[in-house]
């Protein structure tokens, strides 16, 4: 059973999260309050780890794709499915990742994340300054959606939207093309 006994009135900081003992459940910060949700399920998963090889496979030796990862957003903390960092960066091991460390940042929606996935953390990343986001869906066809931010730019602008049996030629932040079938399970 998890204990969420927590001090009234006060903001949940990340030291609360490293605190909570391990659980099947995701526990995030969004703006010092404490969200939770289901893990994901084994299709999230698939997609996920498919995602990772492709973009591995087209991002070459520059580029780590990692995740989850835990998302520096003081007093927010998220946890990305995945993210690109320089190969540098991943070097250094580091519990909280910084903003100005990552490239691009990947949701994969469940059922238990459609809002946080589509609206809540596009616009957390987007105001952190991270130059790319991806979302994509997974519930009946795959589709992905790319956004990038553009400069002064609060939030982002959606570059296309592409589902199964369609390829993606994405230019920013780097070059990758992706056909979509690929993230089938």
């Amino acid at each position: 059973m998890v204990n969420l006994v927590h001090e009234p009135f006060a903001p949940w900081t990340f030291a609360d999260l490293e605190a909570i003992p391990e659980s099947p459940w995701r526990f995030e910060i969004l703006d010092g309050s404490l969200m939770m949700t289901p893990g994901p399920g084994r299709r999230h998963e698939v997609i996920s780890d498919n995602l990772r090889a492709a973009l591995r496979a087209s991002l070459g030796a520059s580029w780590r794709v990692i995740g989850p990862q835990n998302l520096d957003l003081d007093p927010s903390y998220l946890i990305p499915d995945l993210v690109v960092i320089s190969a540098q960066t991943a070097k250094h091991d580091a519990v909280l990742t910084a903003p100005r460390d990552v490239a691009l940042v990947i949701e994969i929606v469940s059922p238990g994340s459609r809002t946080t996935d589509r609206i809540t953390k596009p616009a957390k990343y987007a105001d952190a300054g991270i130059p790319a986001y991806w979302r994509v869906e997974t519930e009946g066809v795959i589709s992905l959606t790319v956004y990038t931010l553009e400069e002064s730019a609060s939030v982002y602008t959606e570059l296309g939207t592409w589902s199964e049996g369609q390829t993606a030629l994405i230019m920013e932040p780097f070059r990758v093309e992706l056909a979509i079938d690929q993230l089938k399970p």
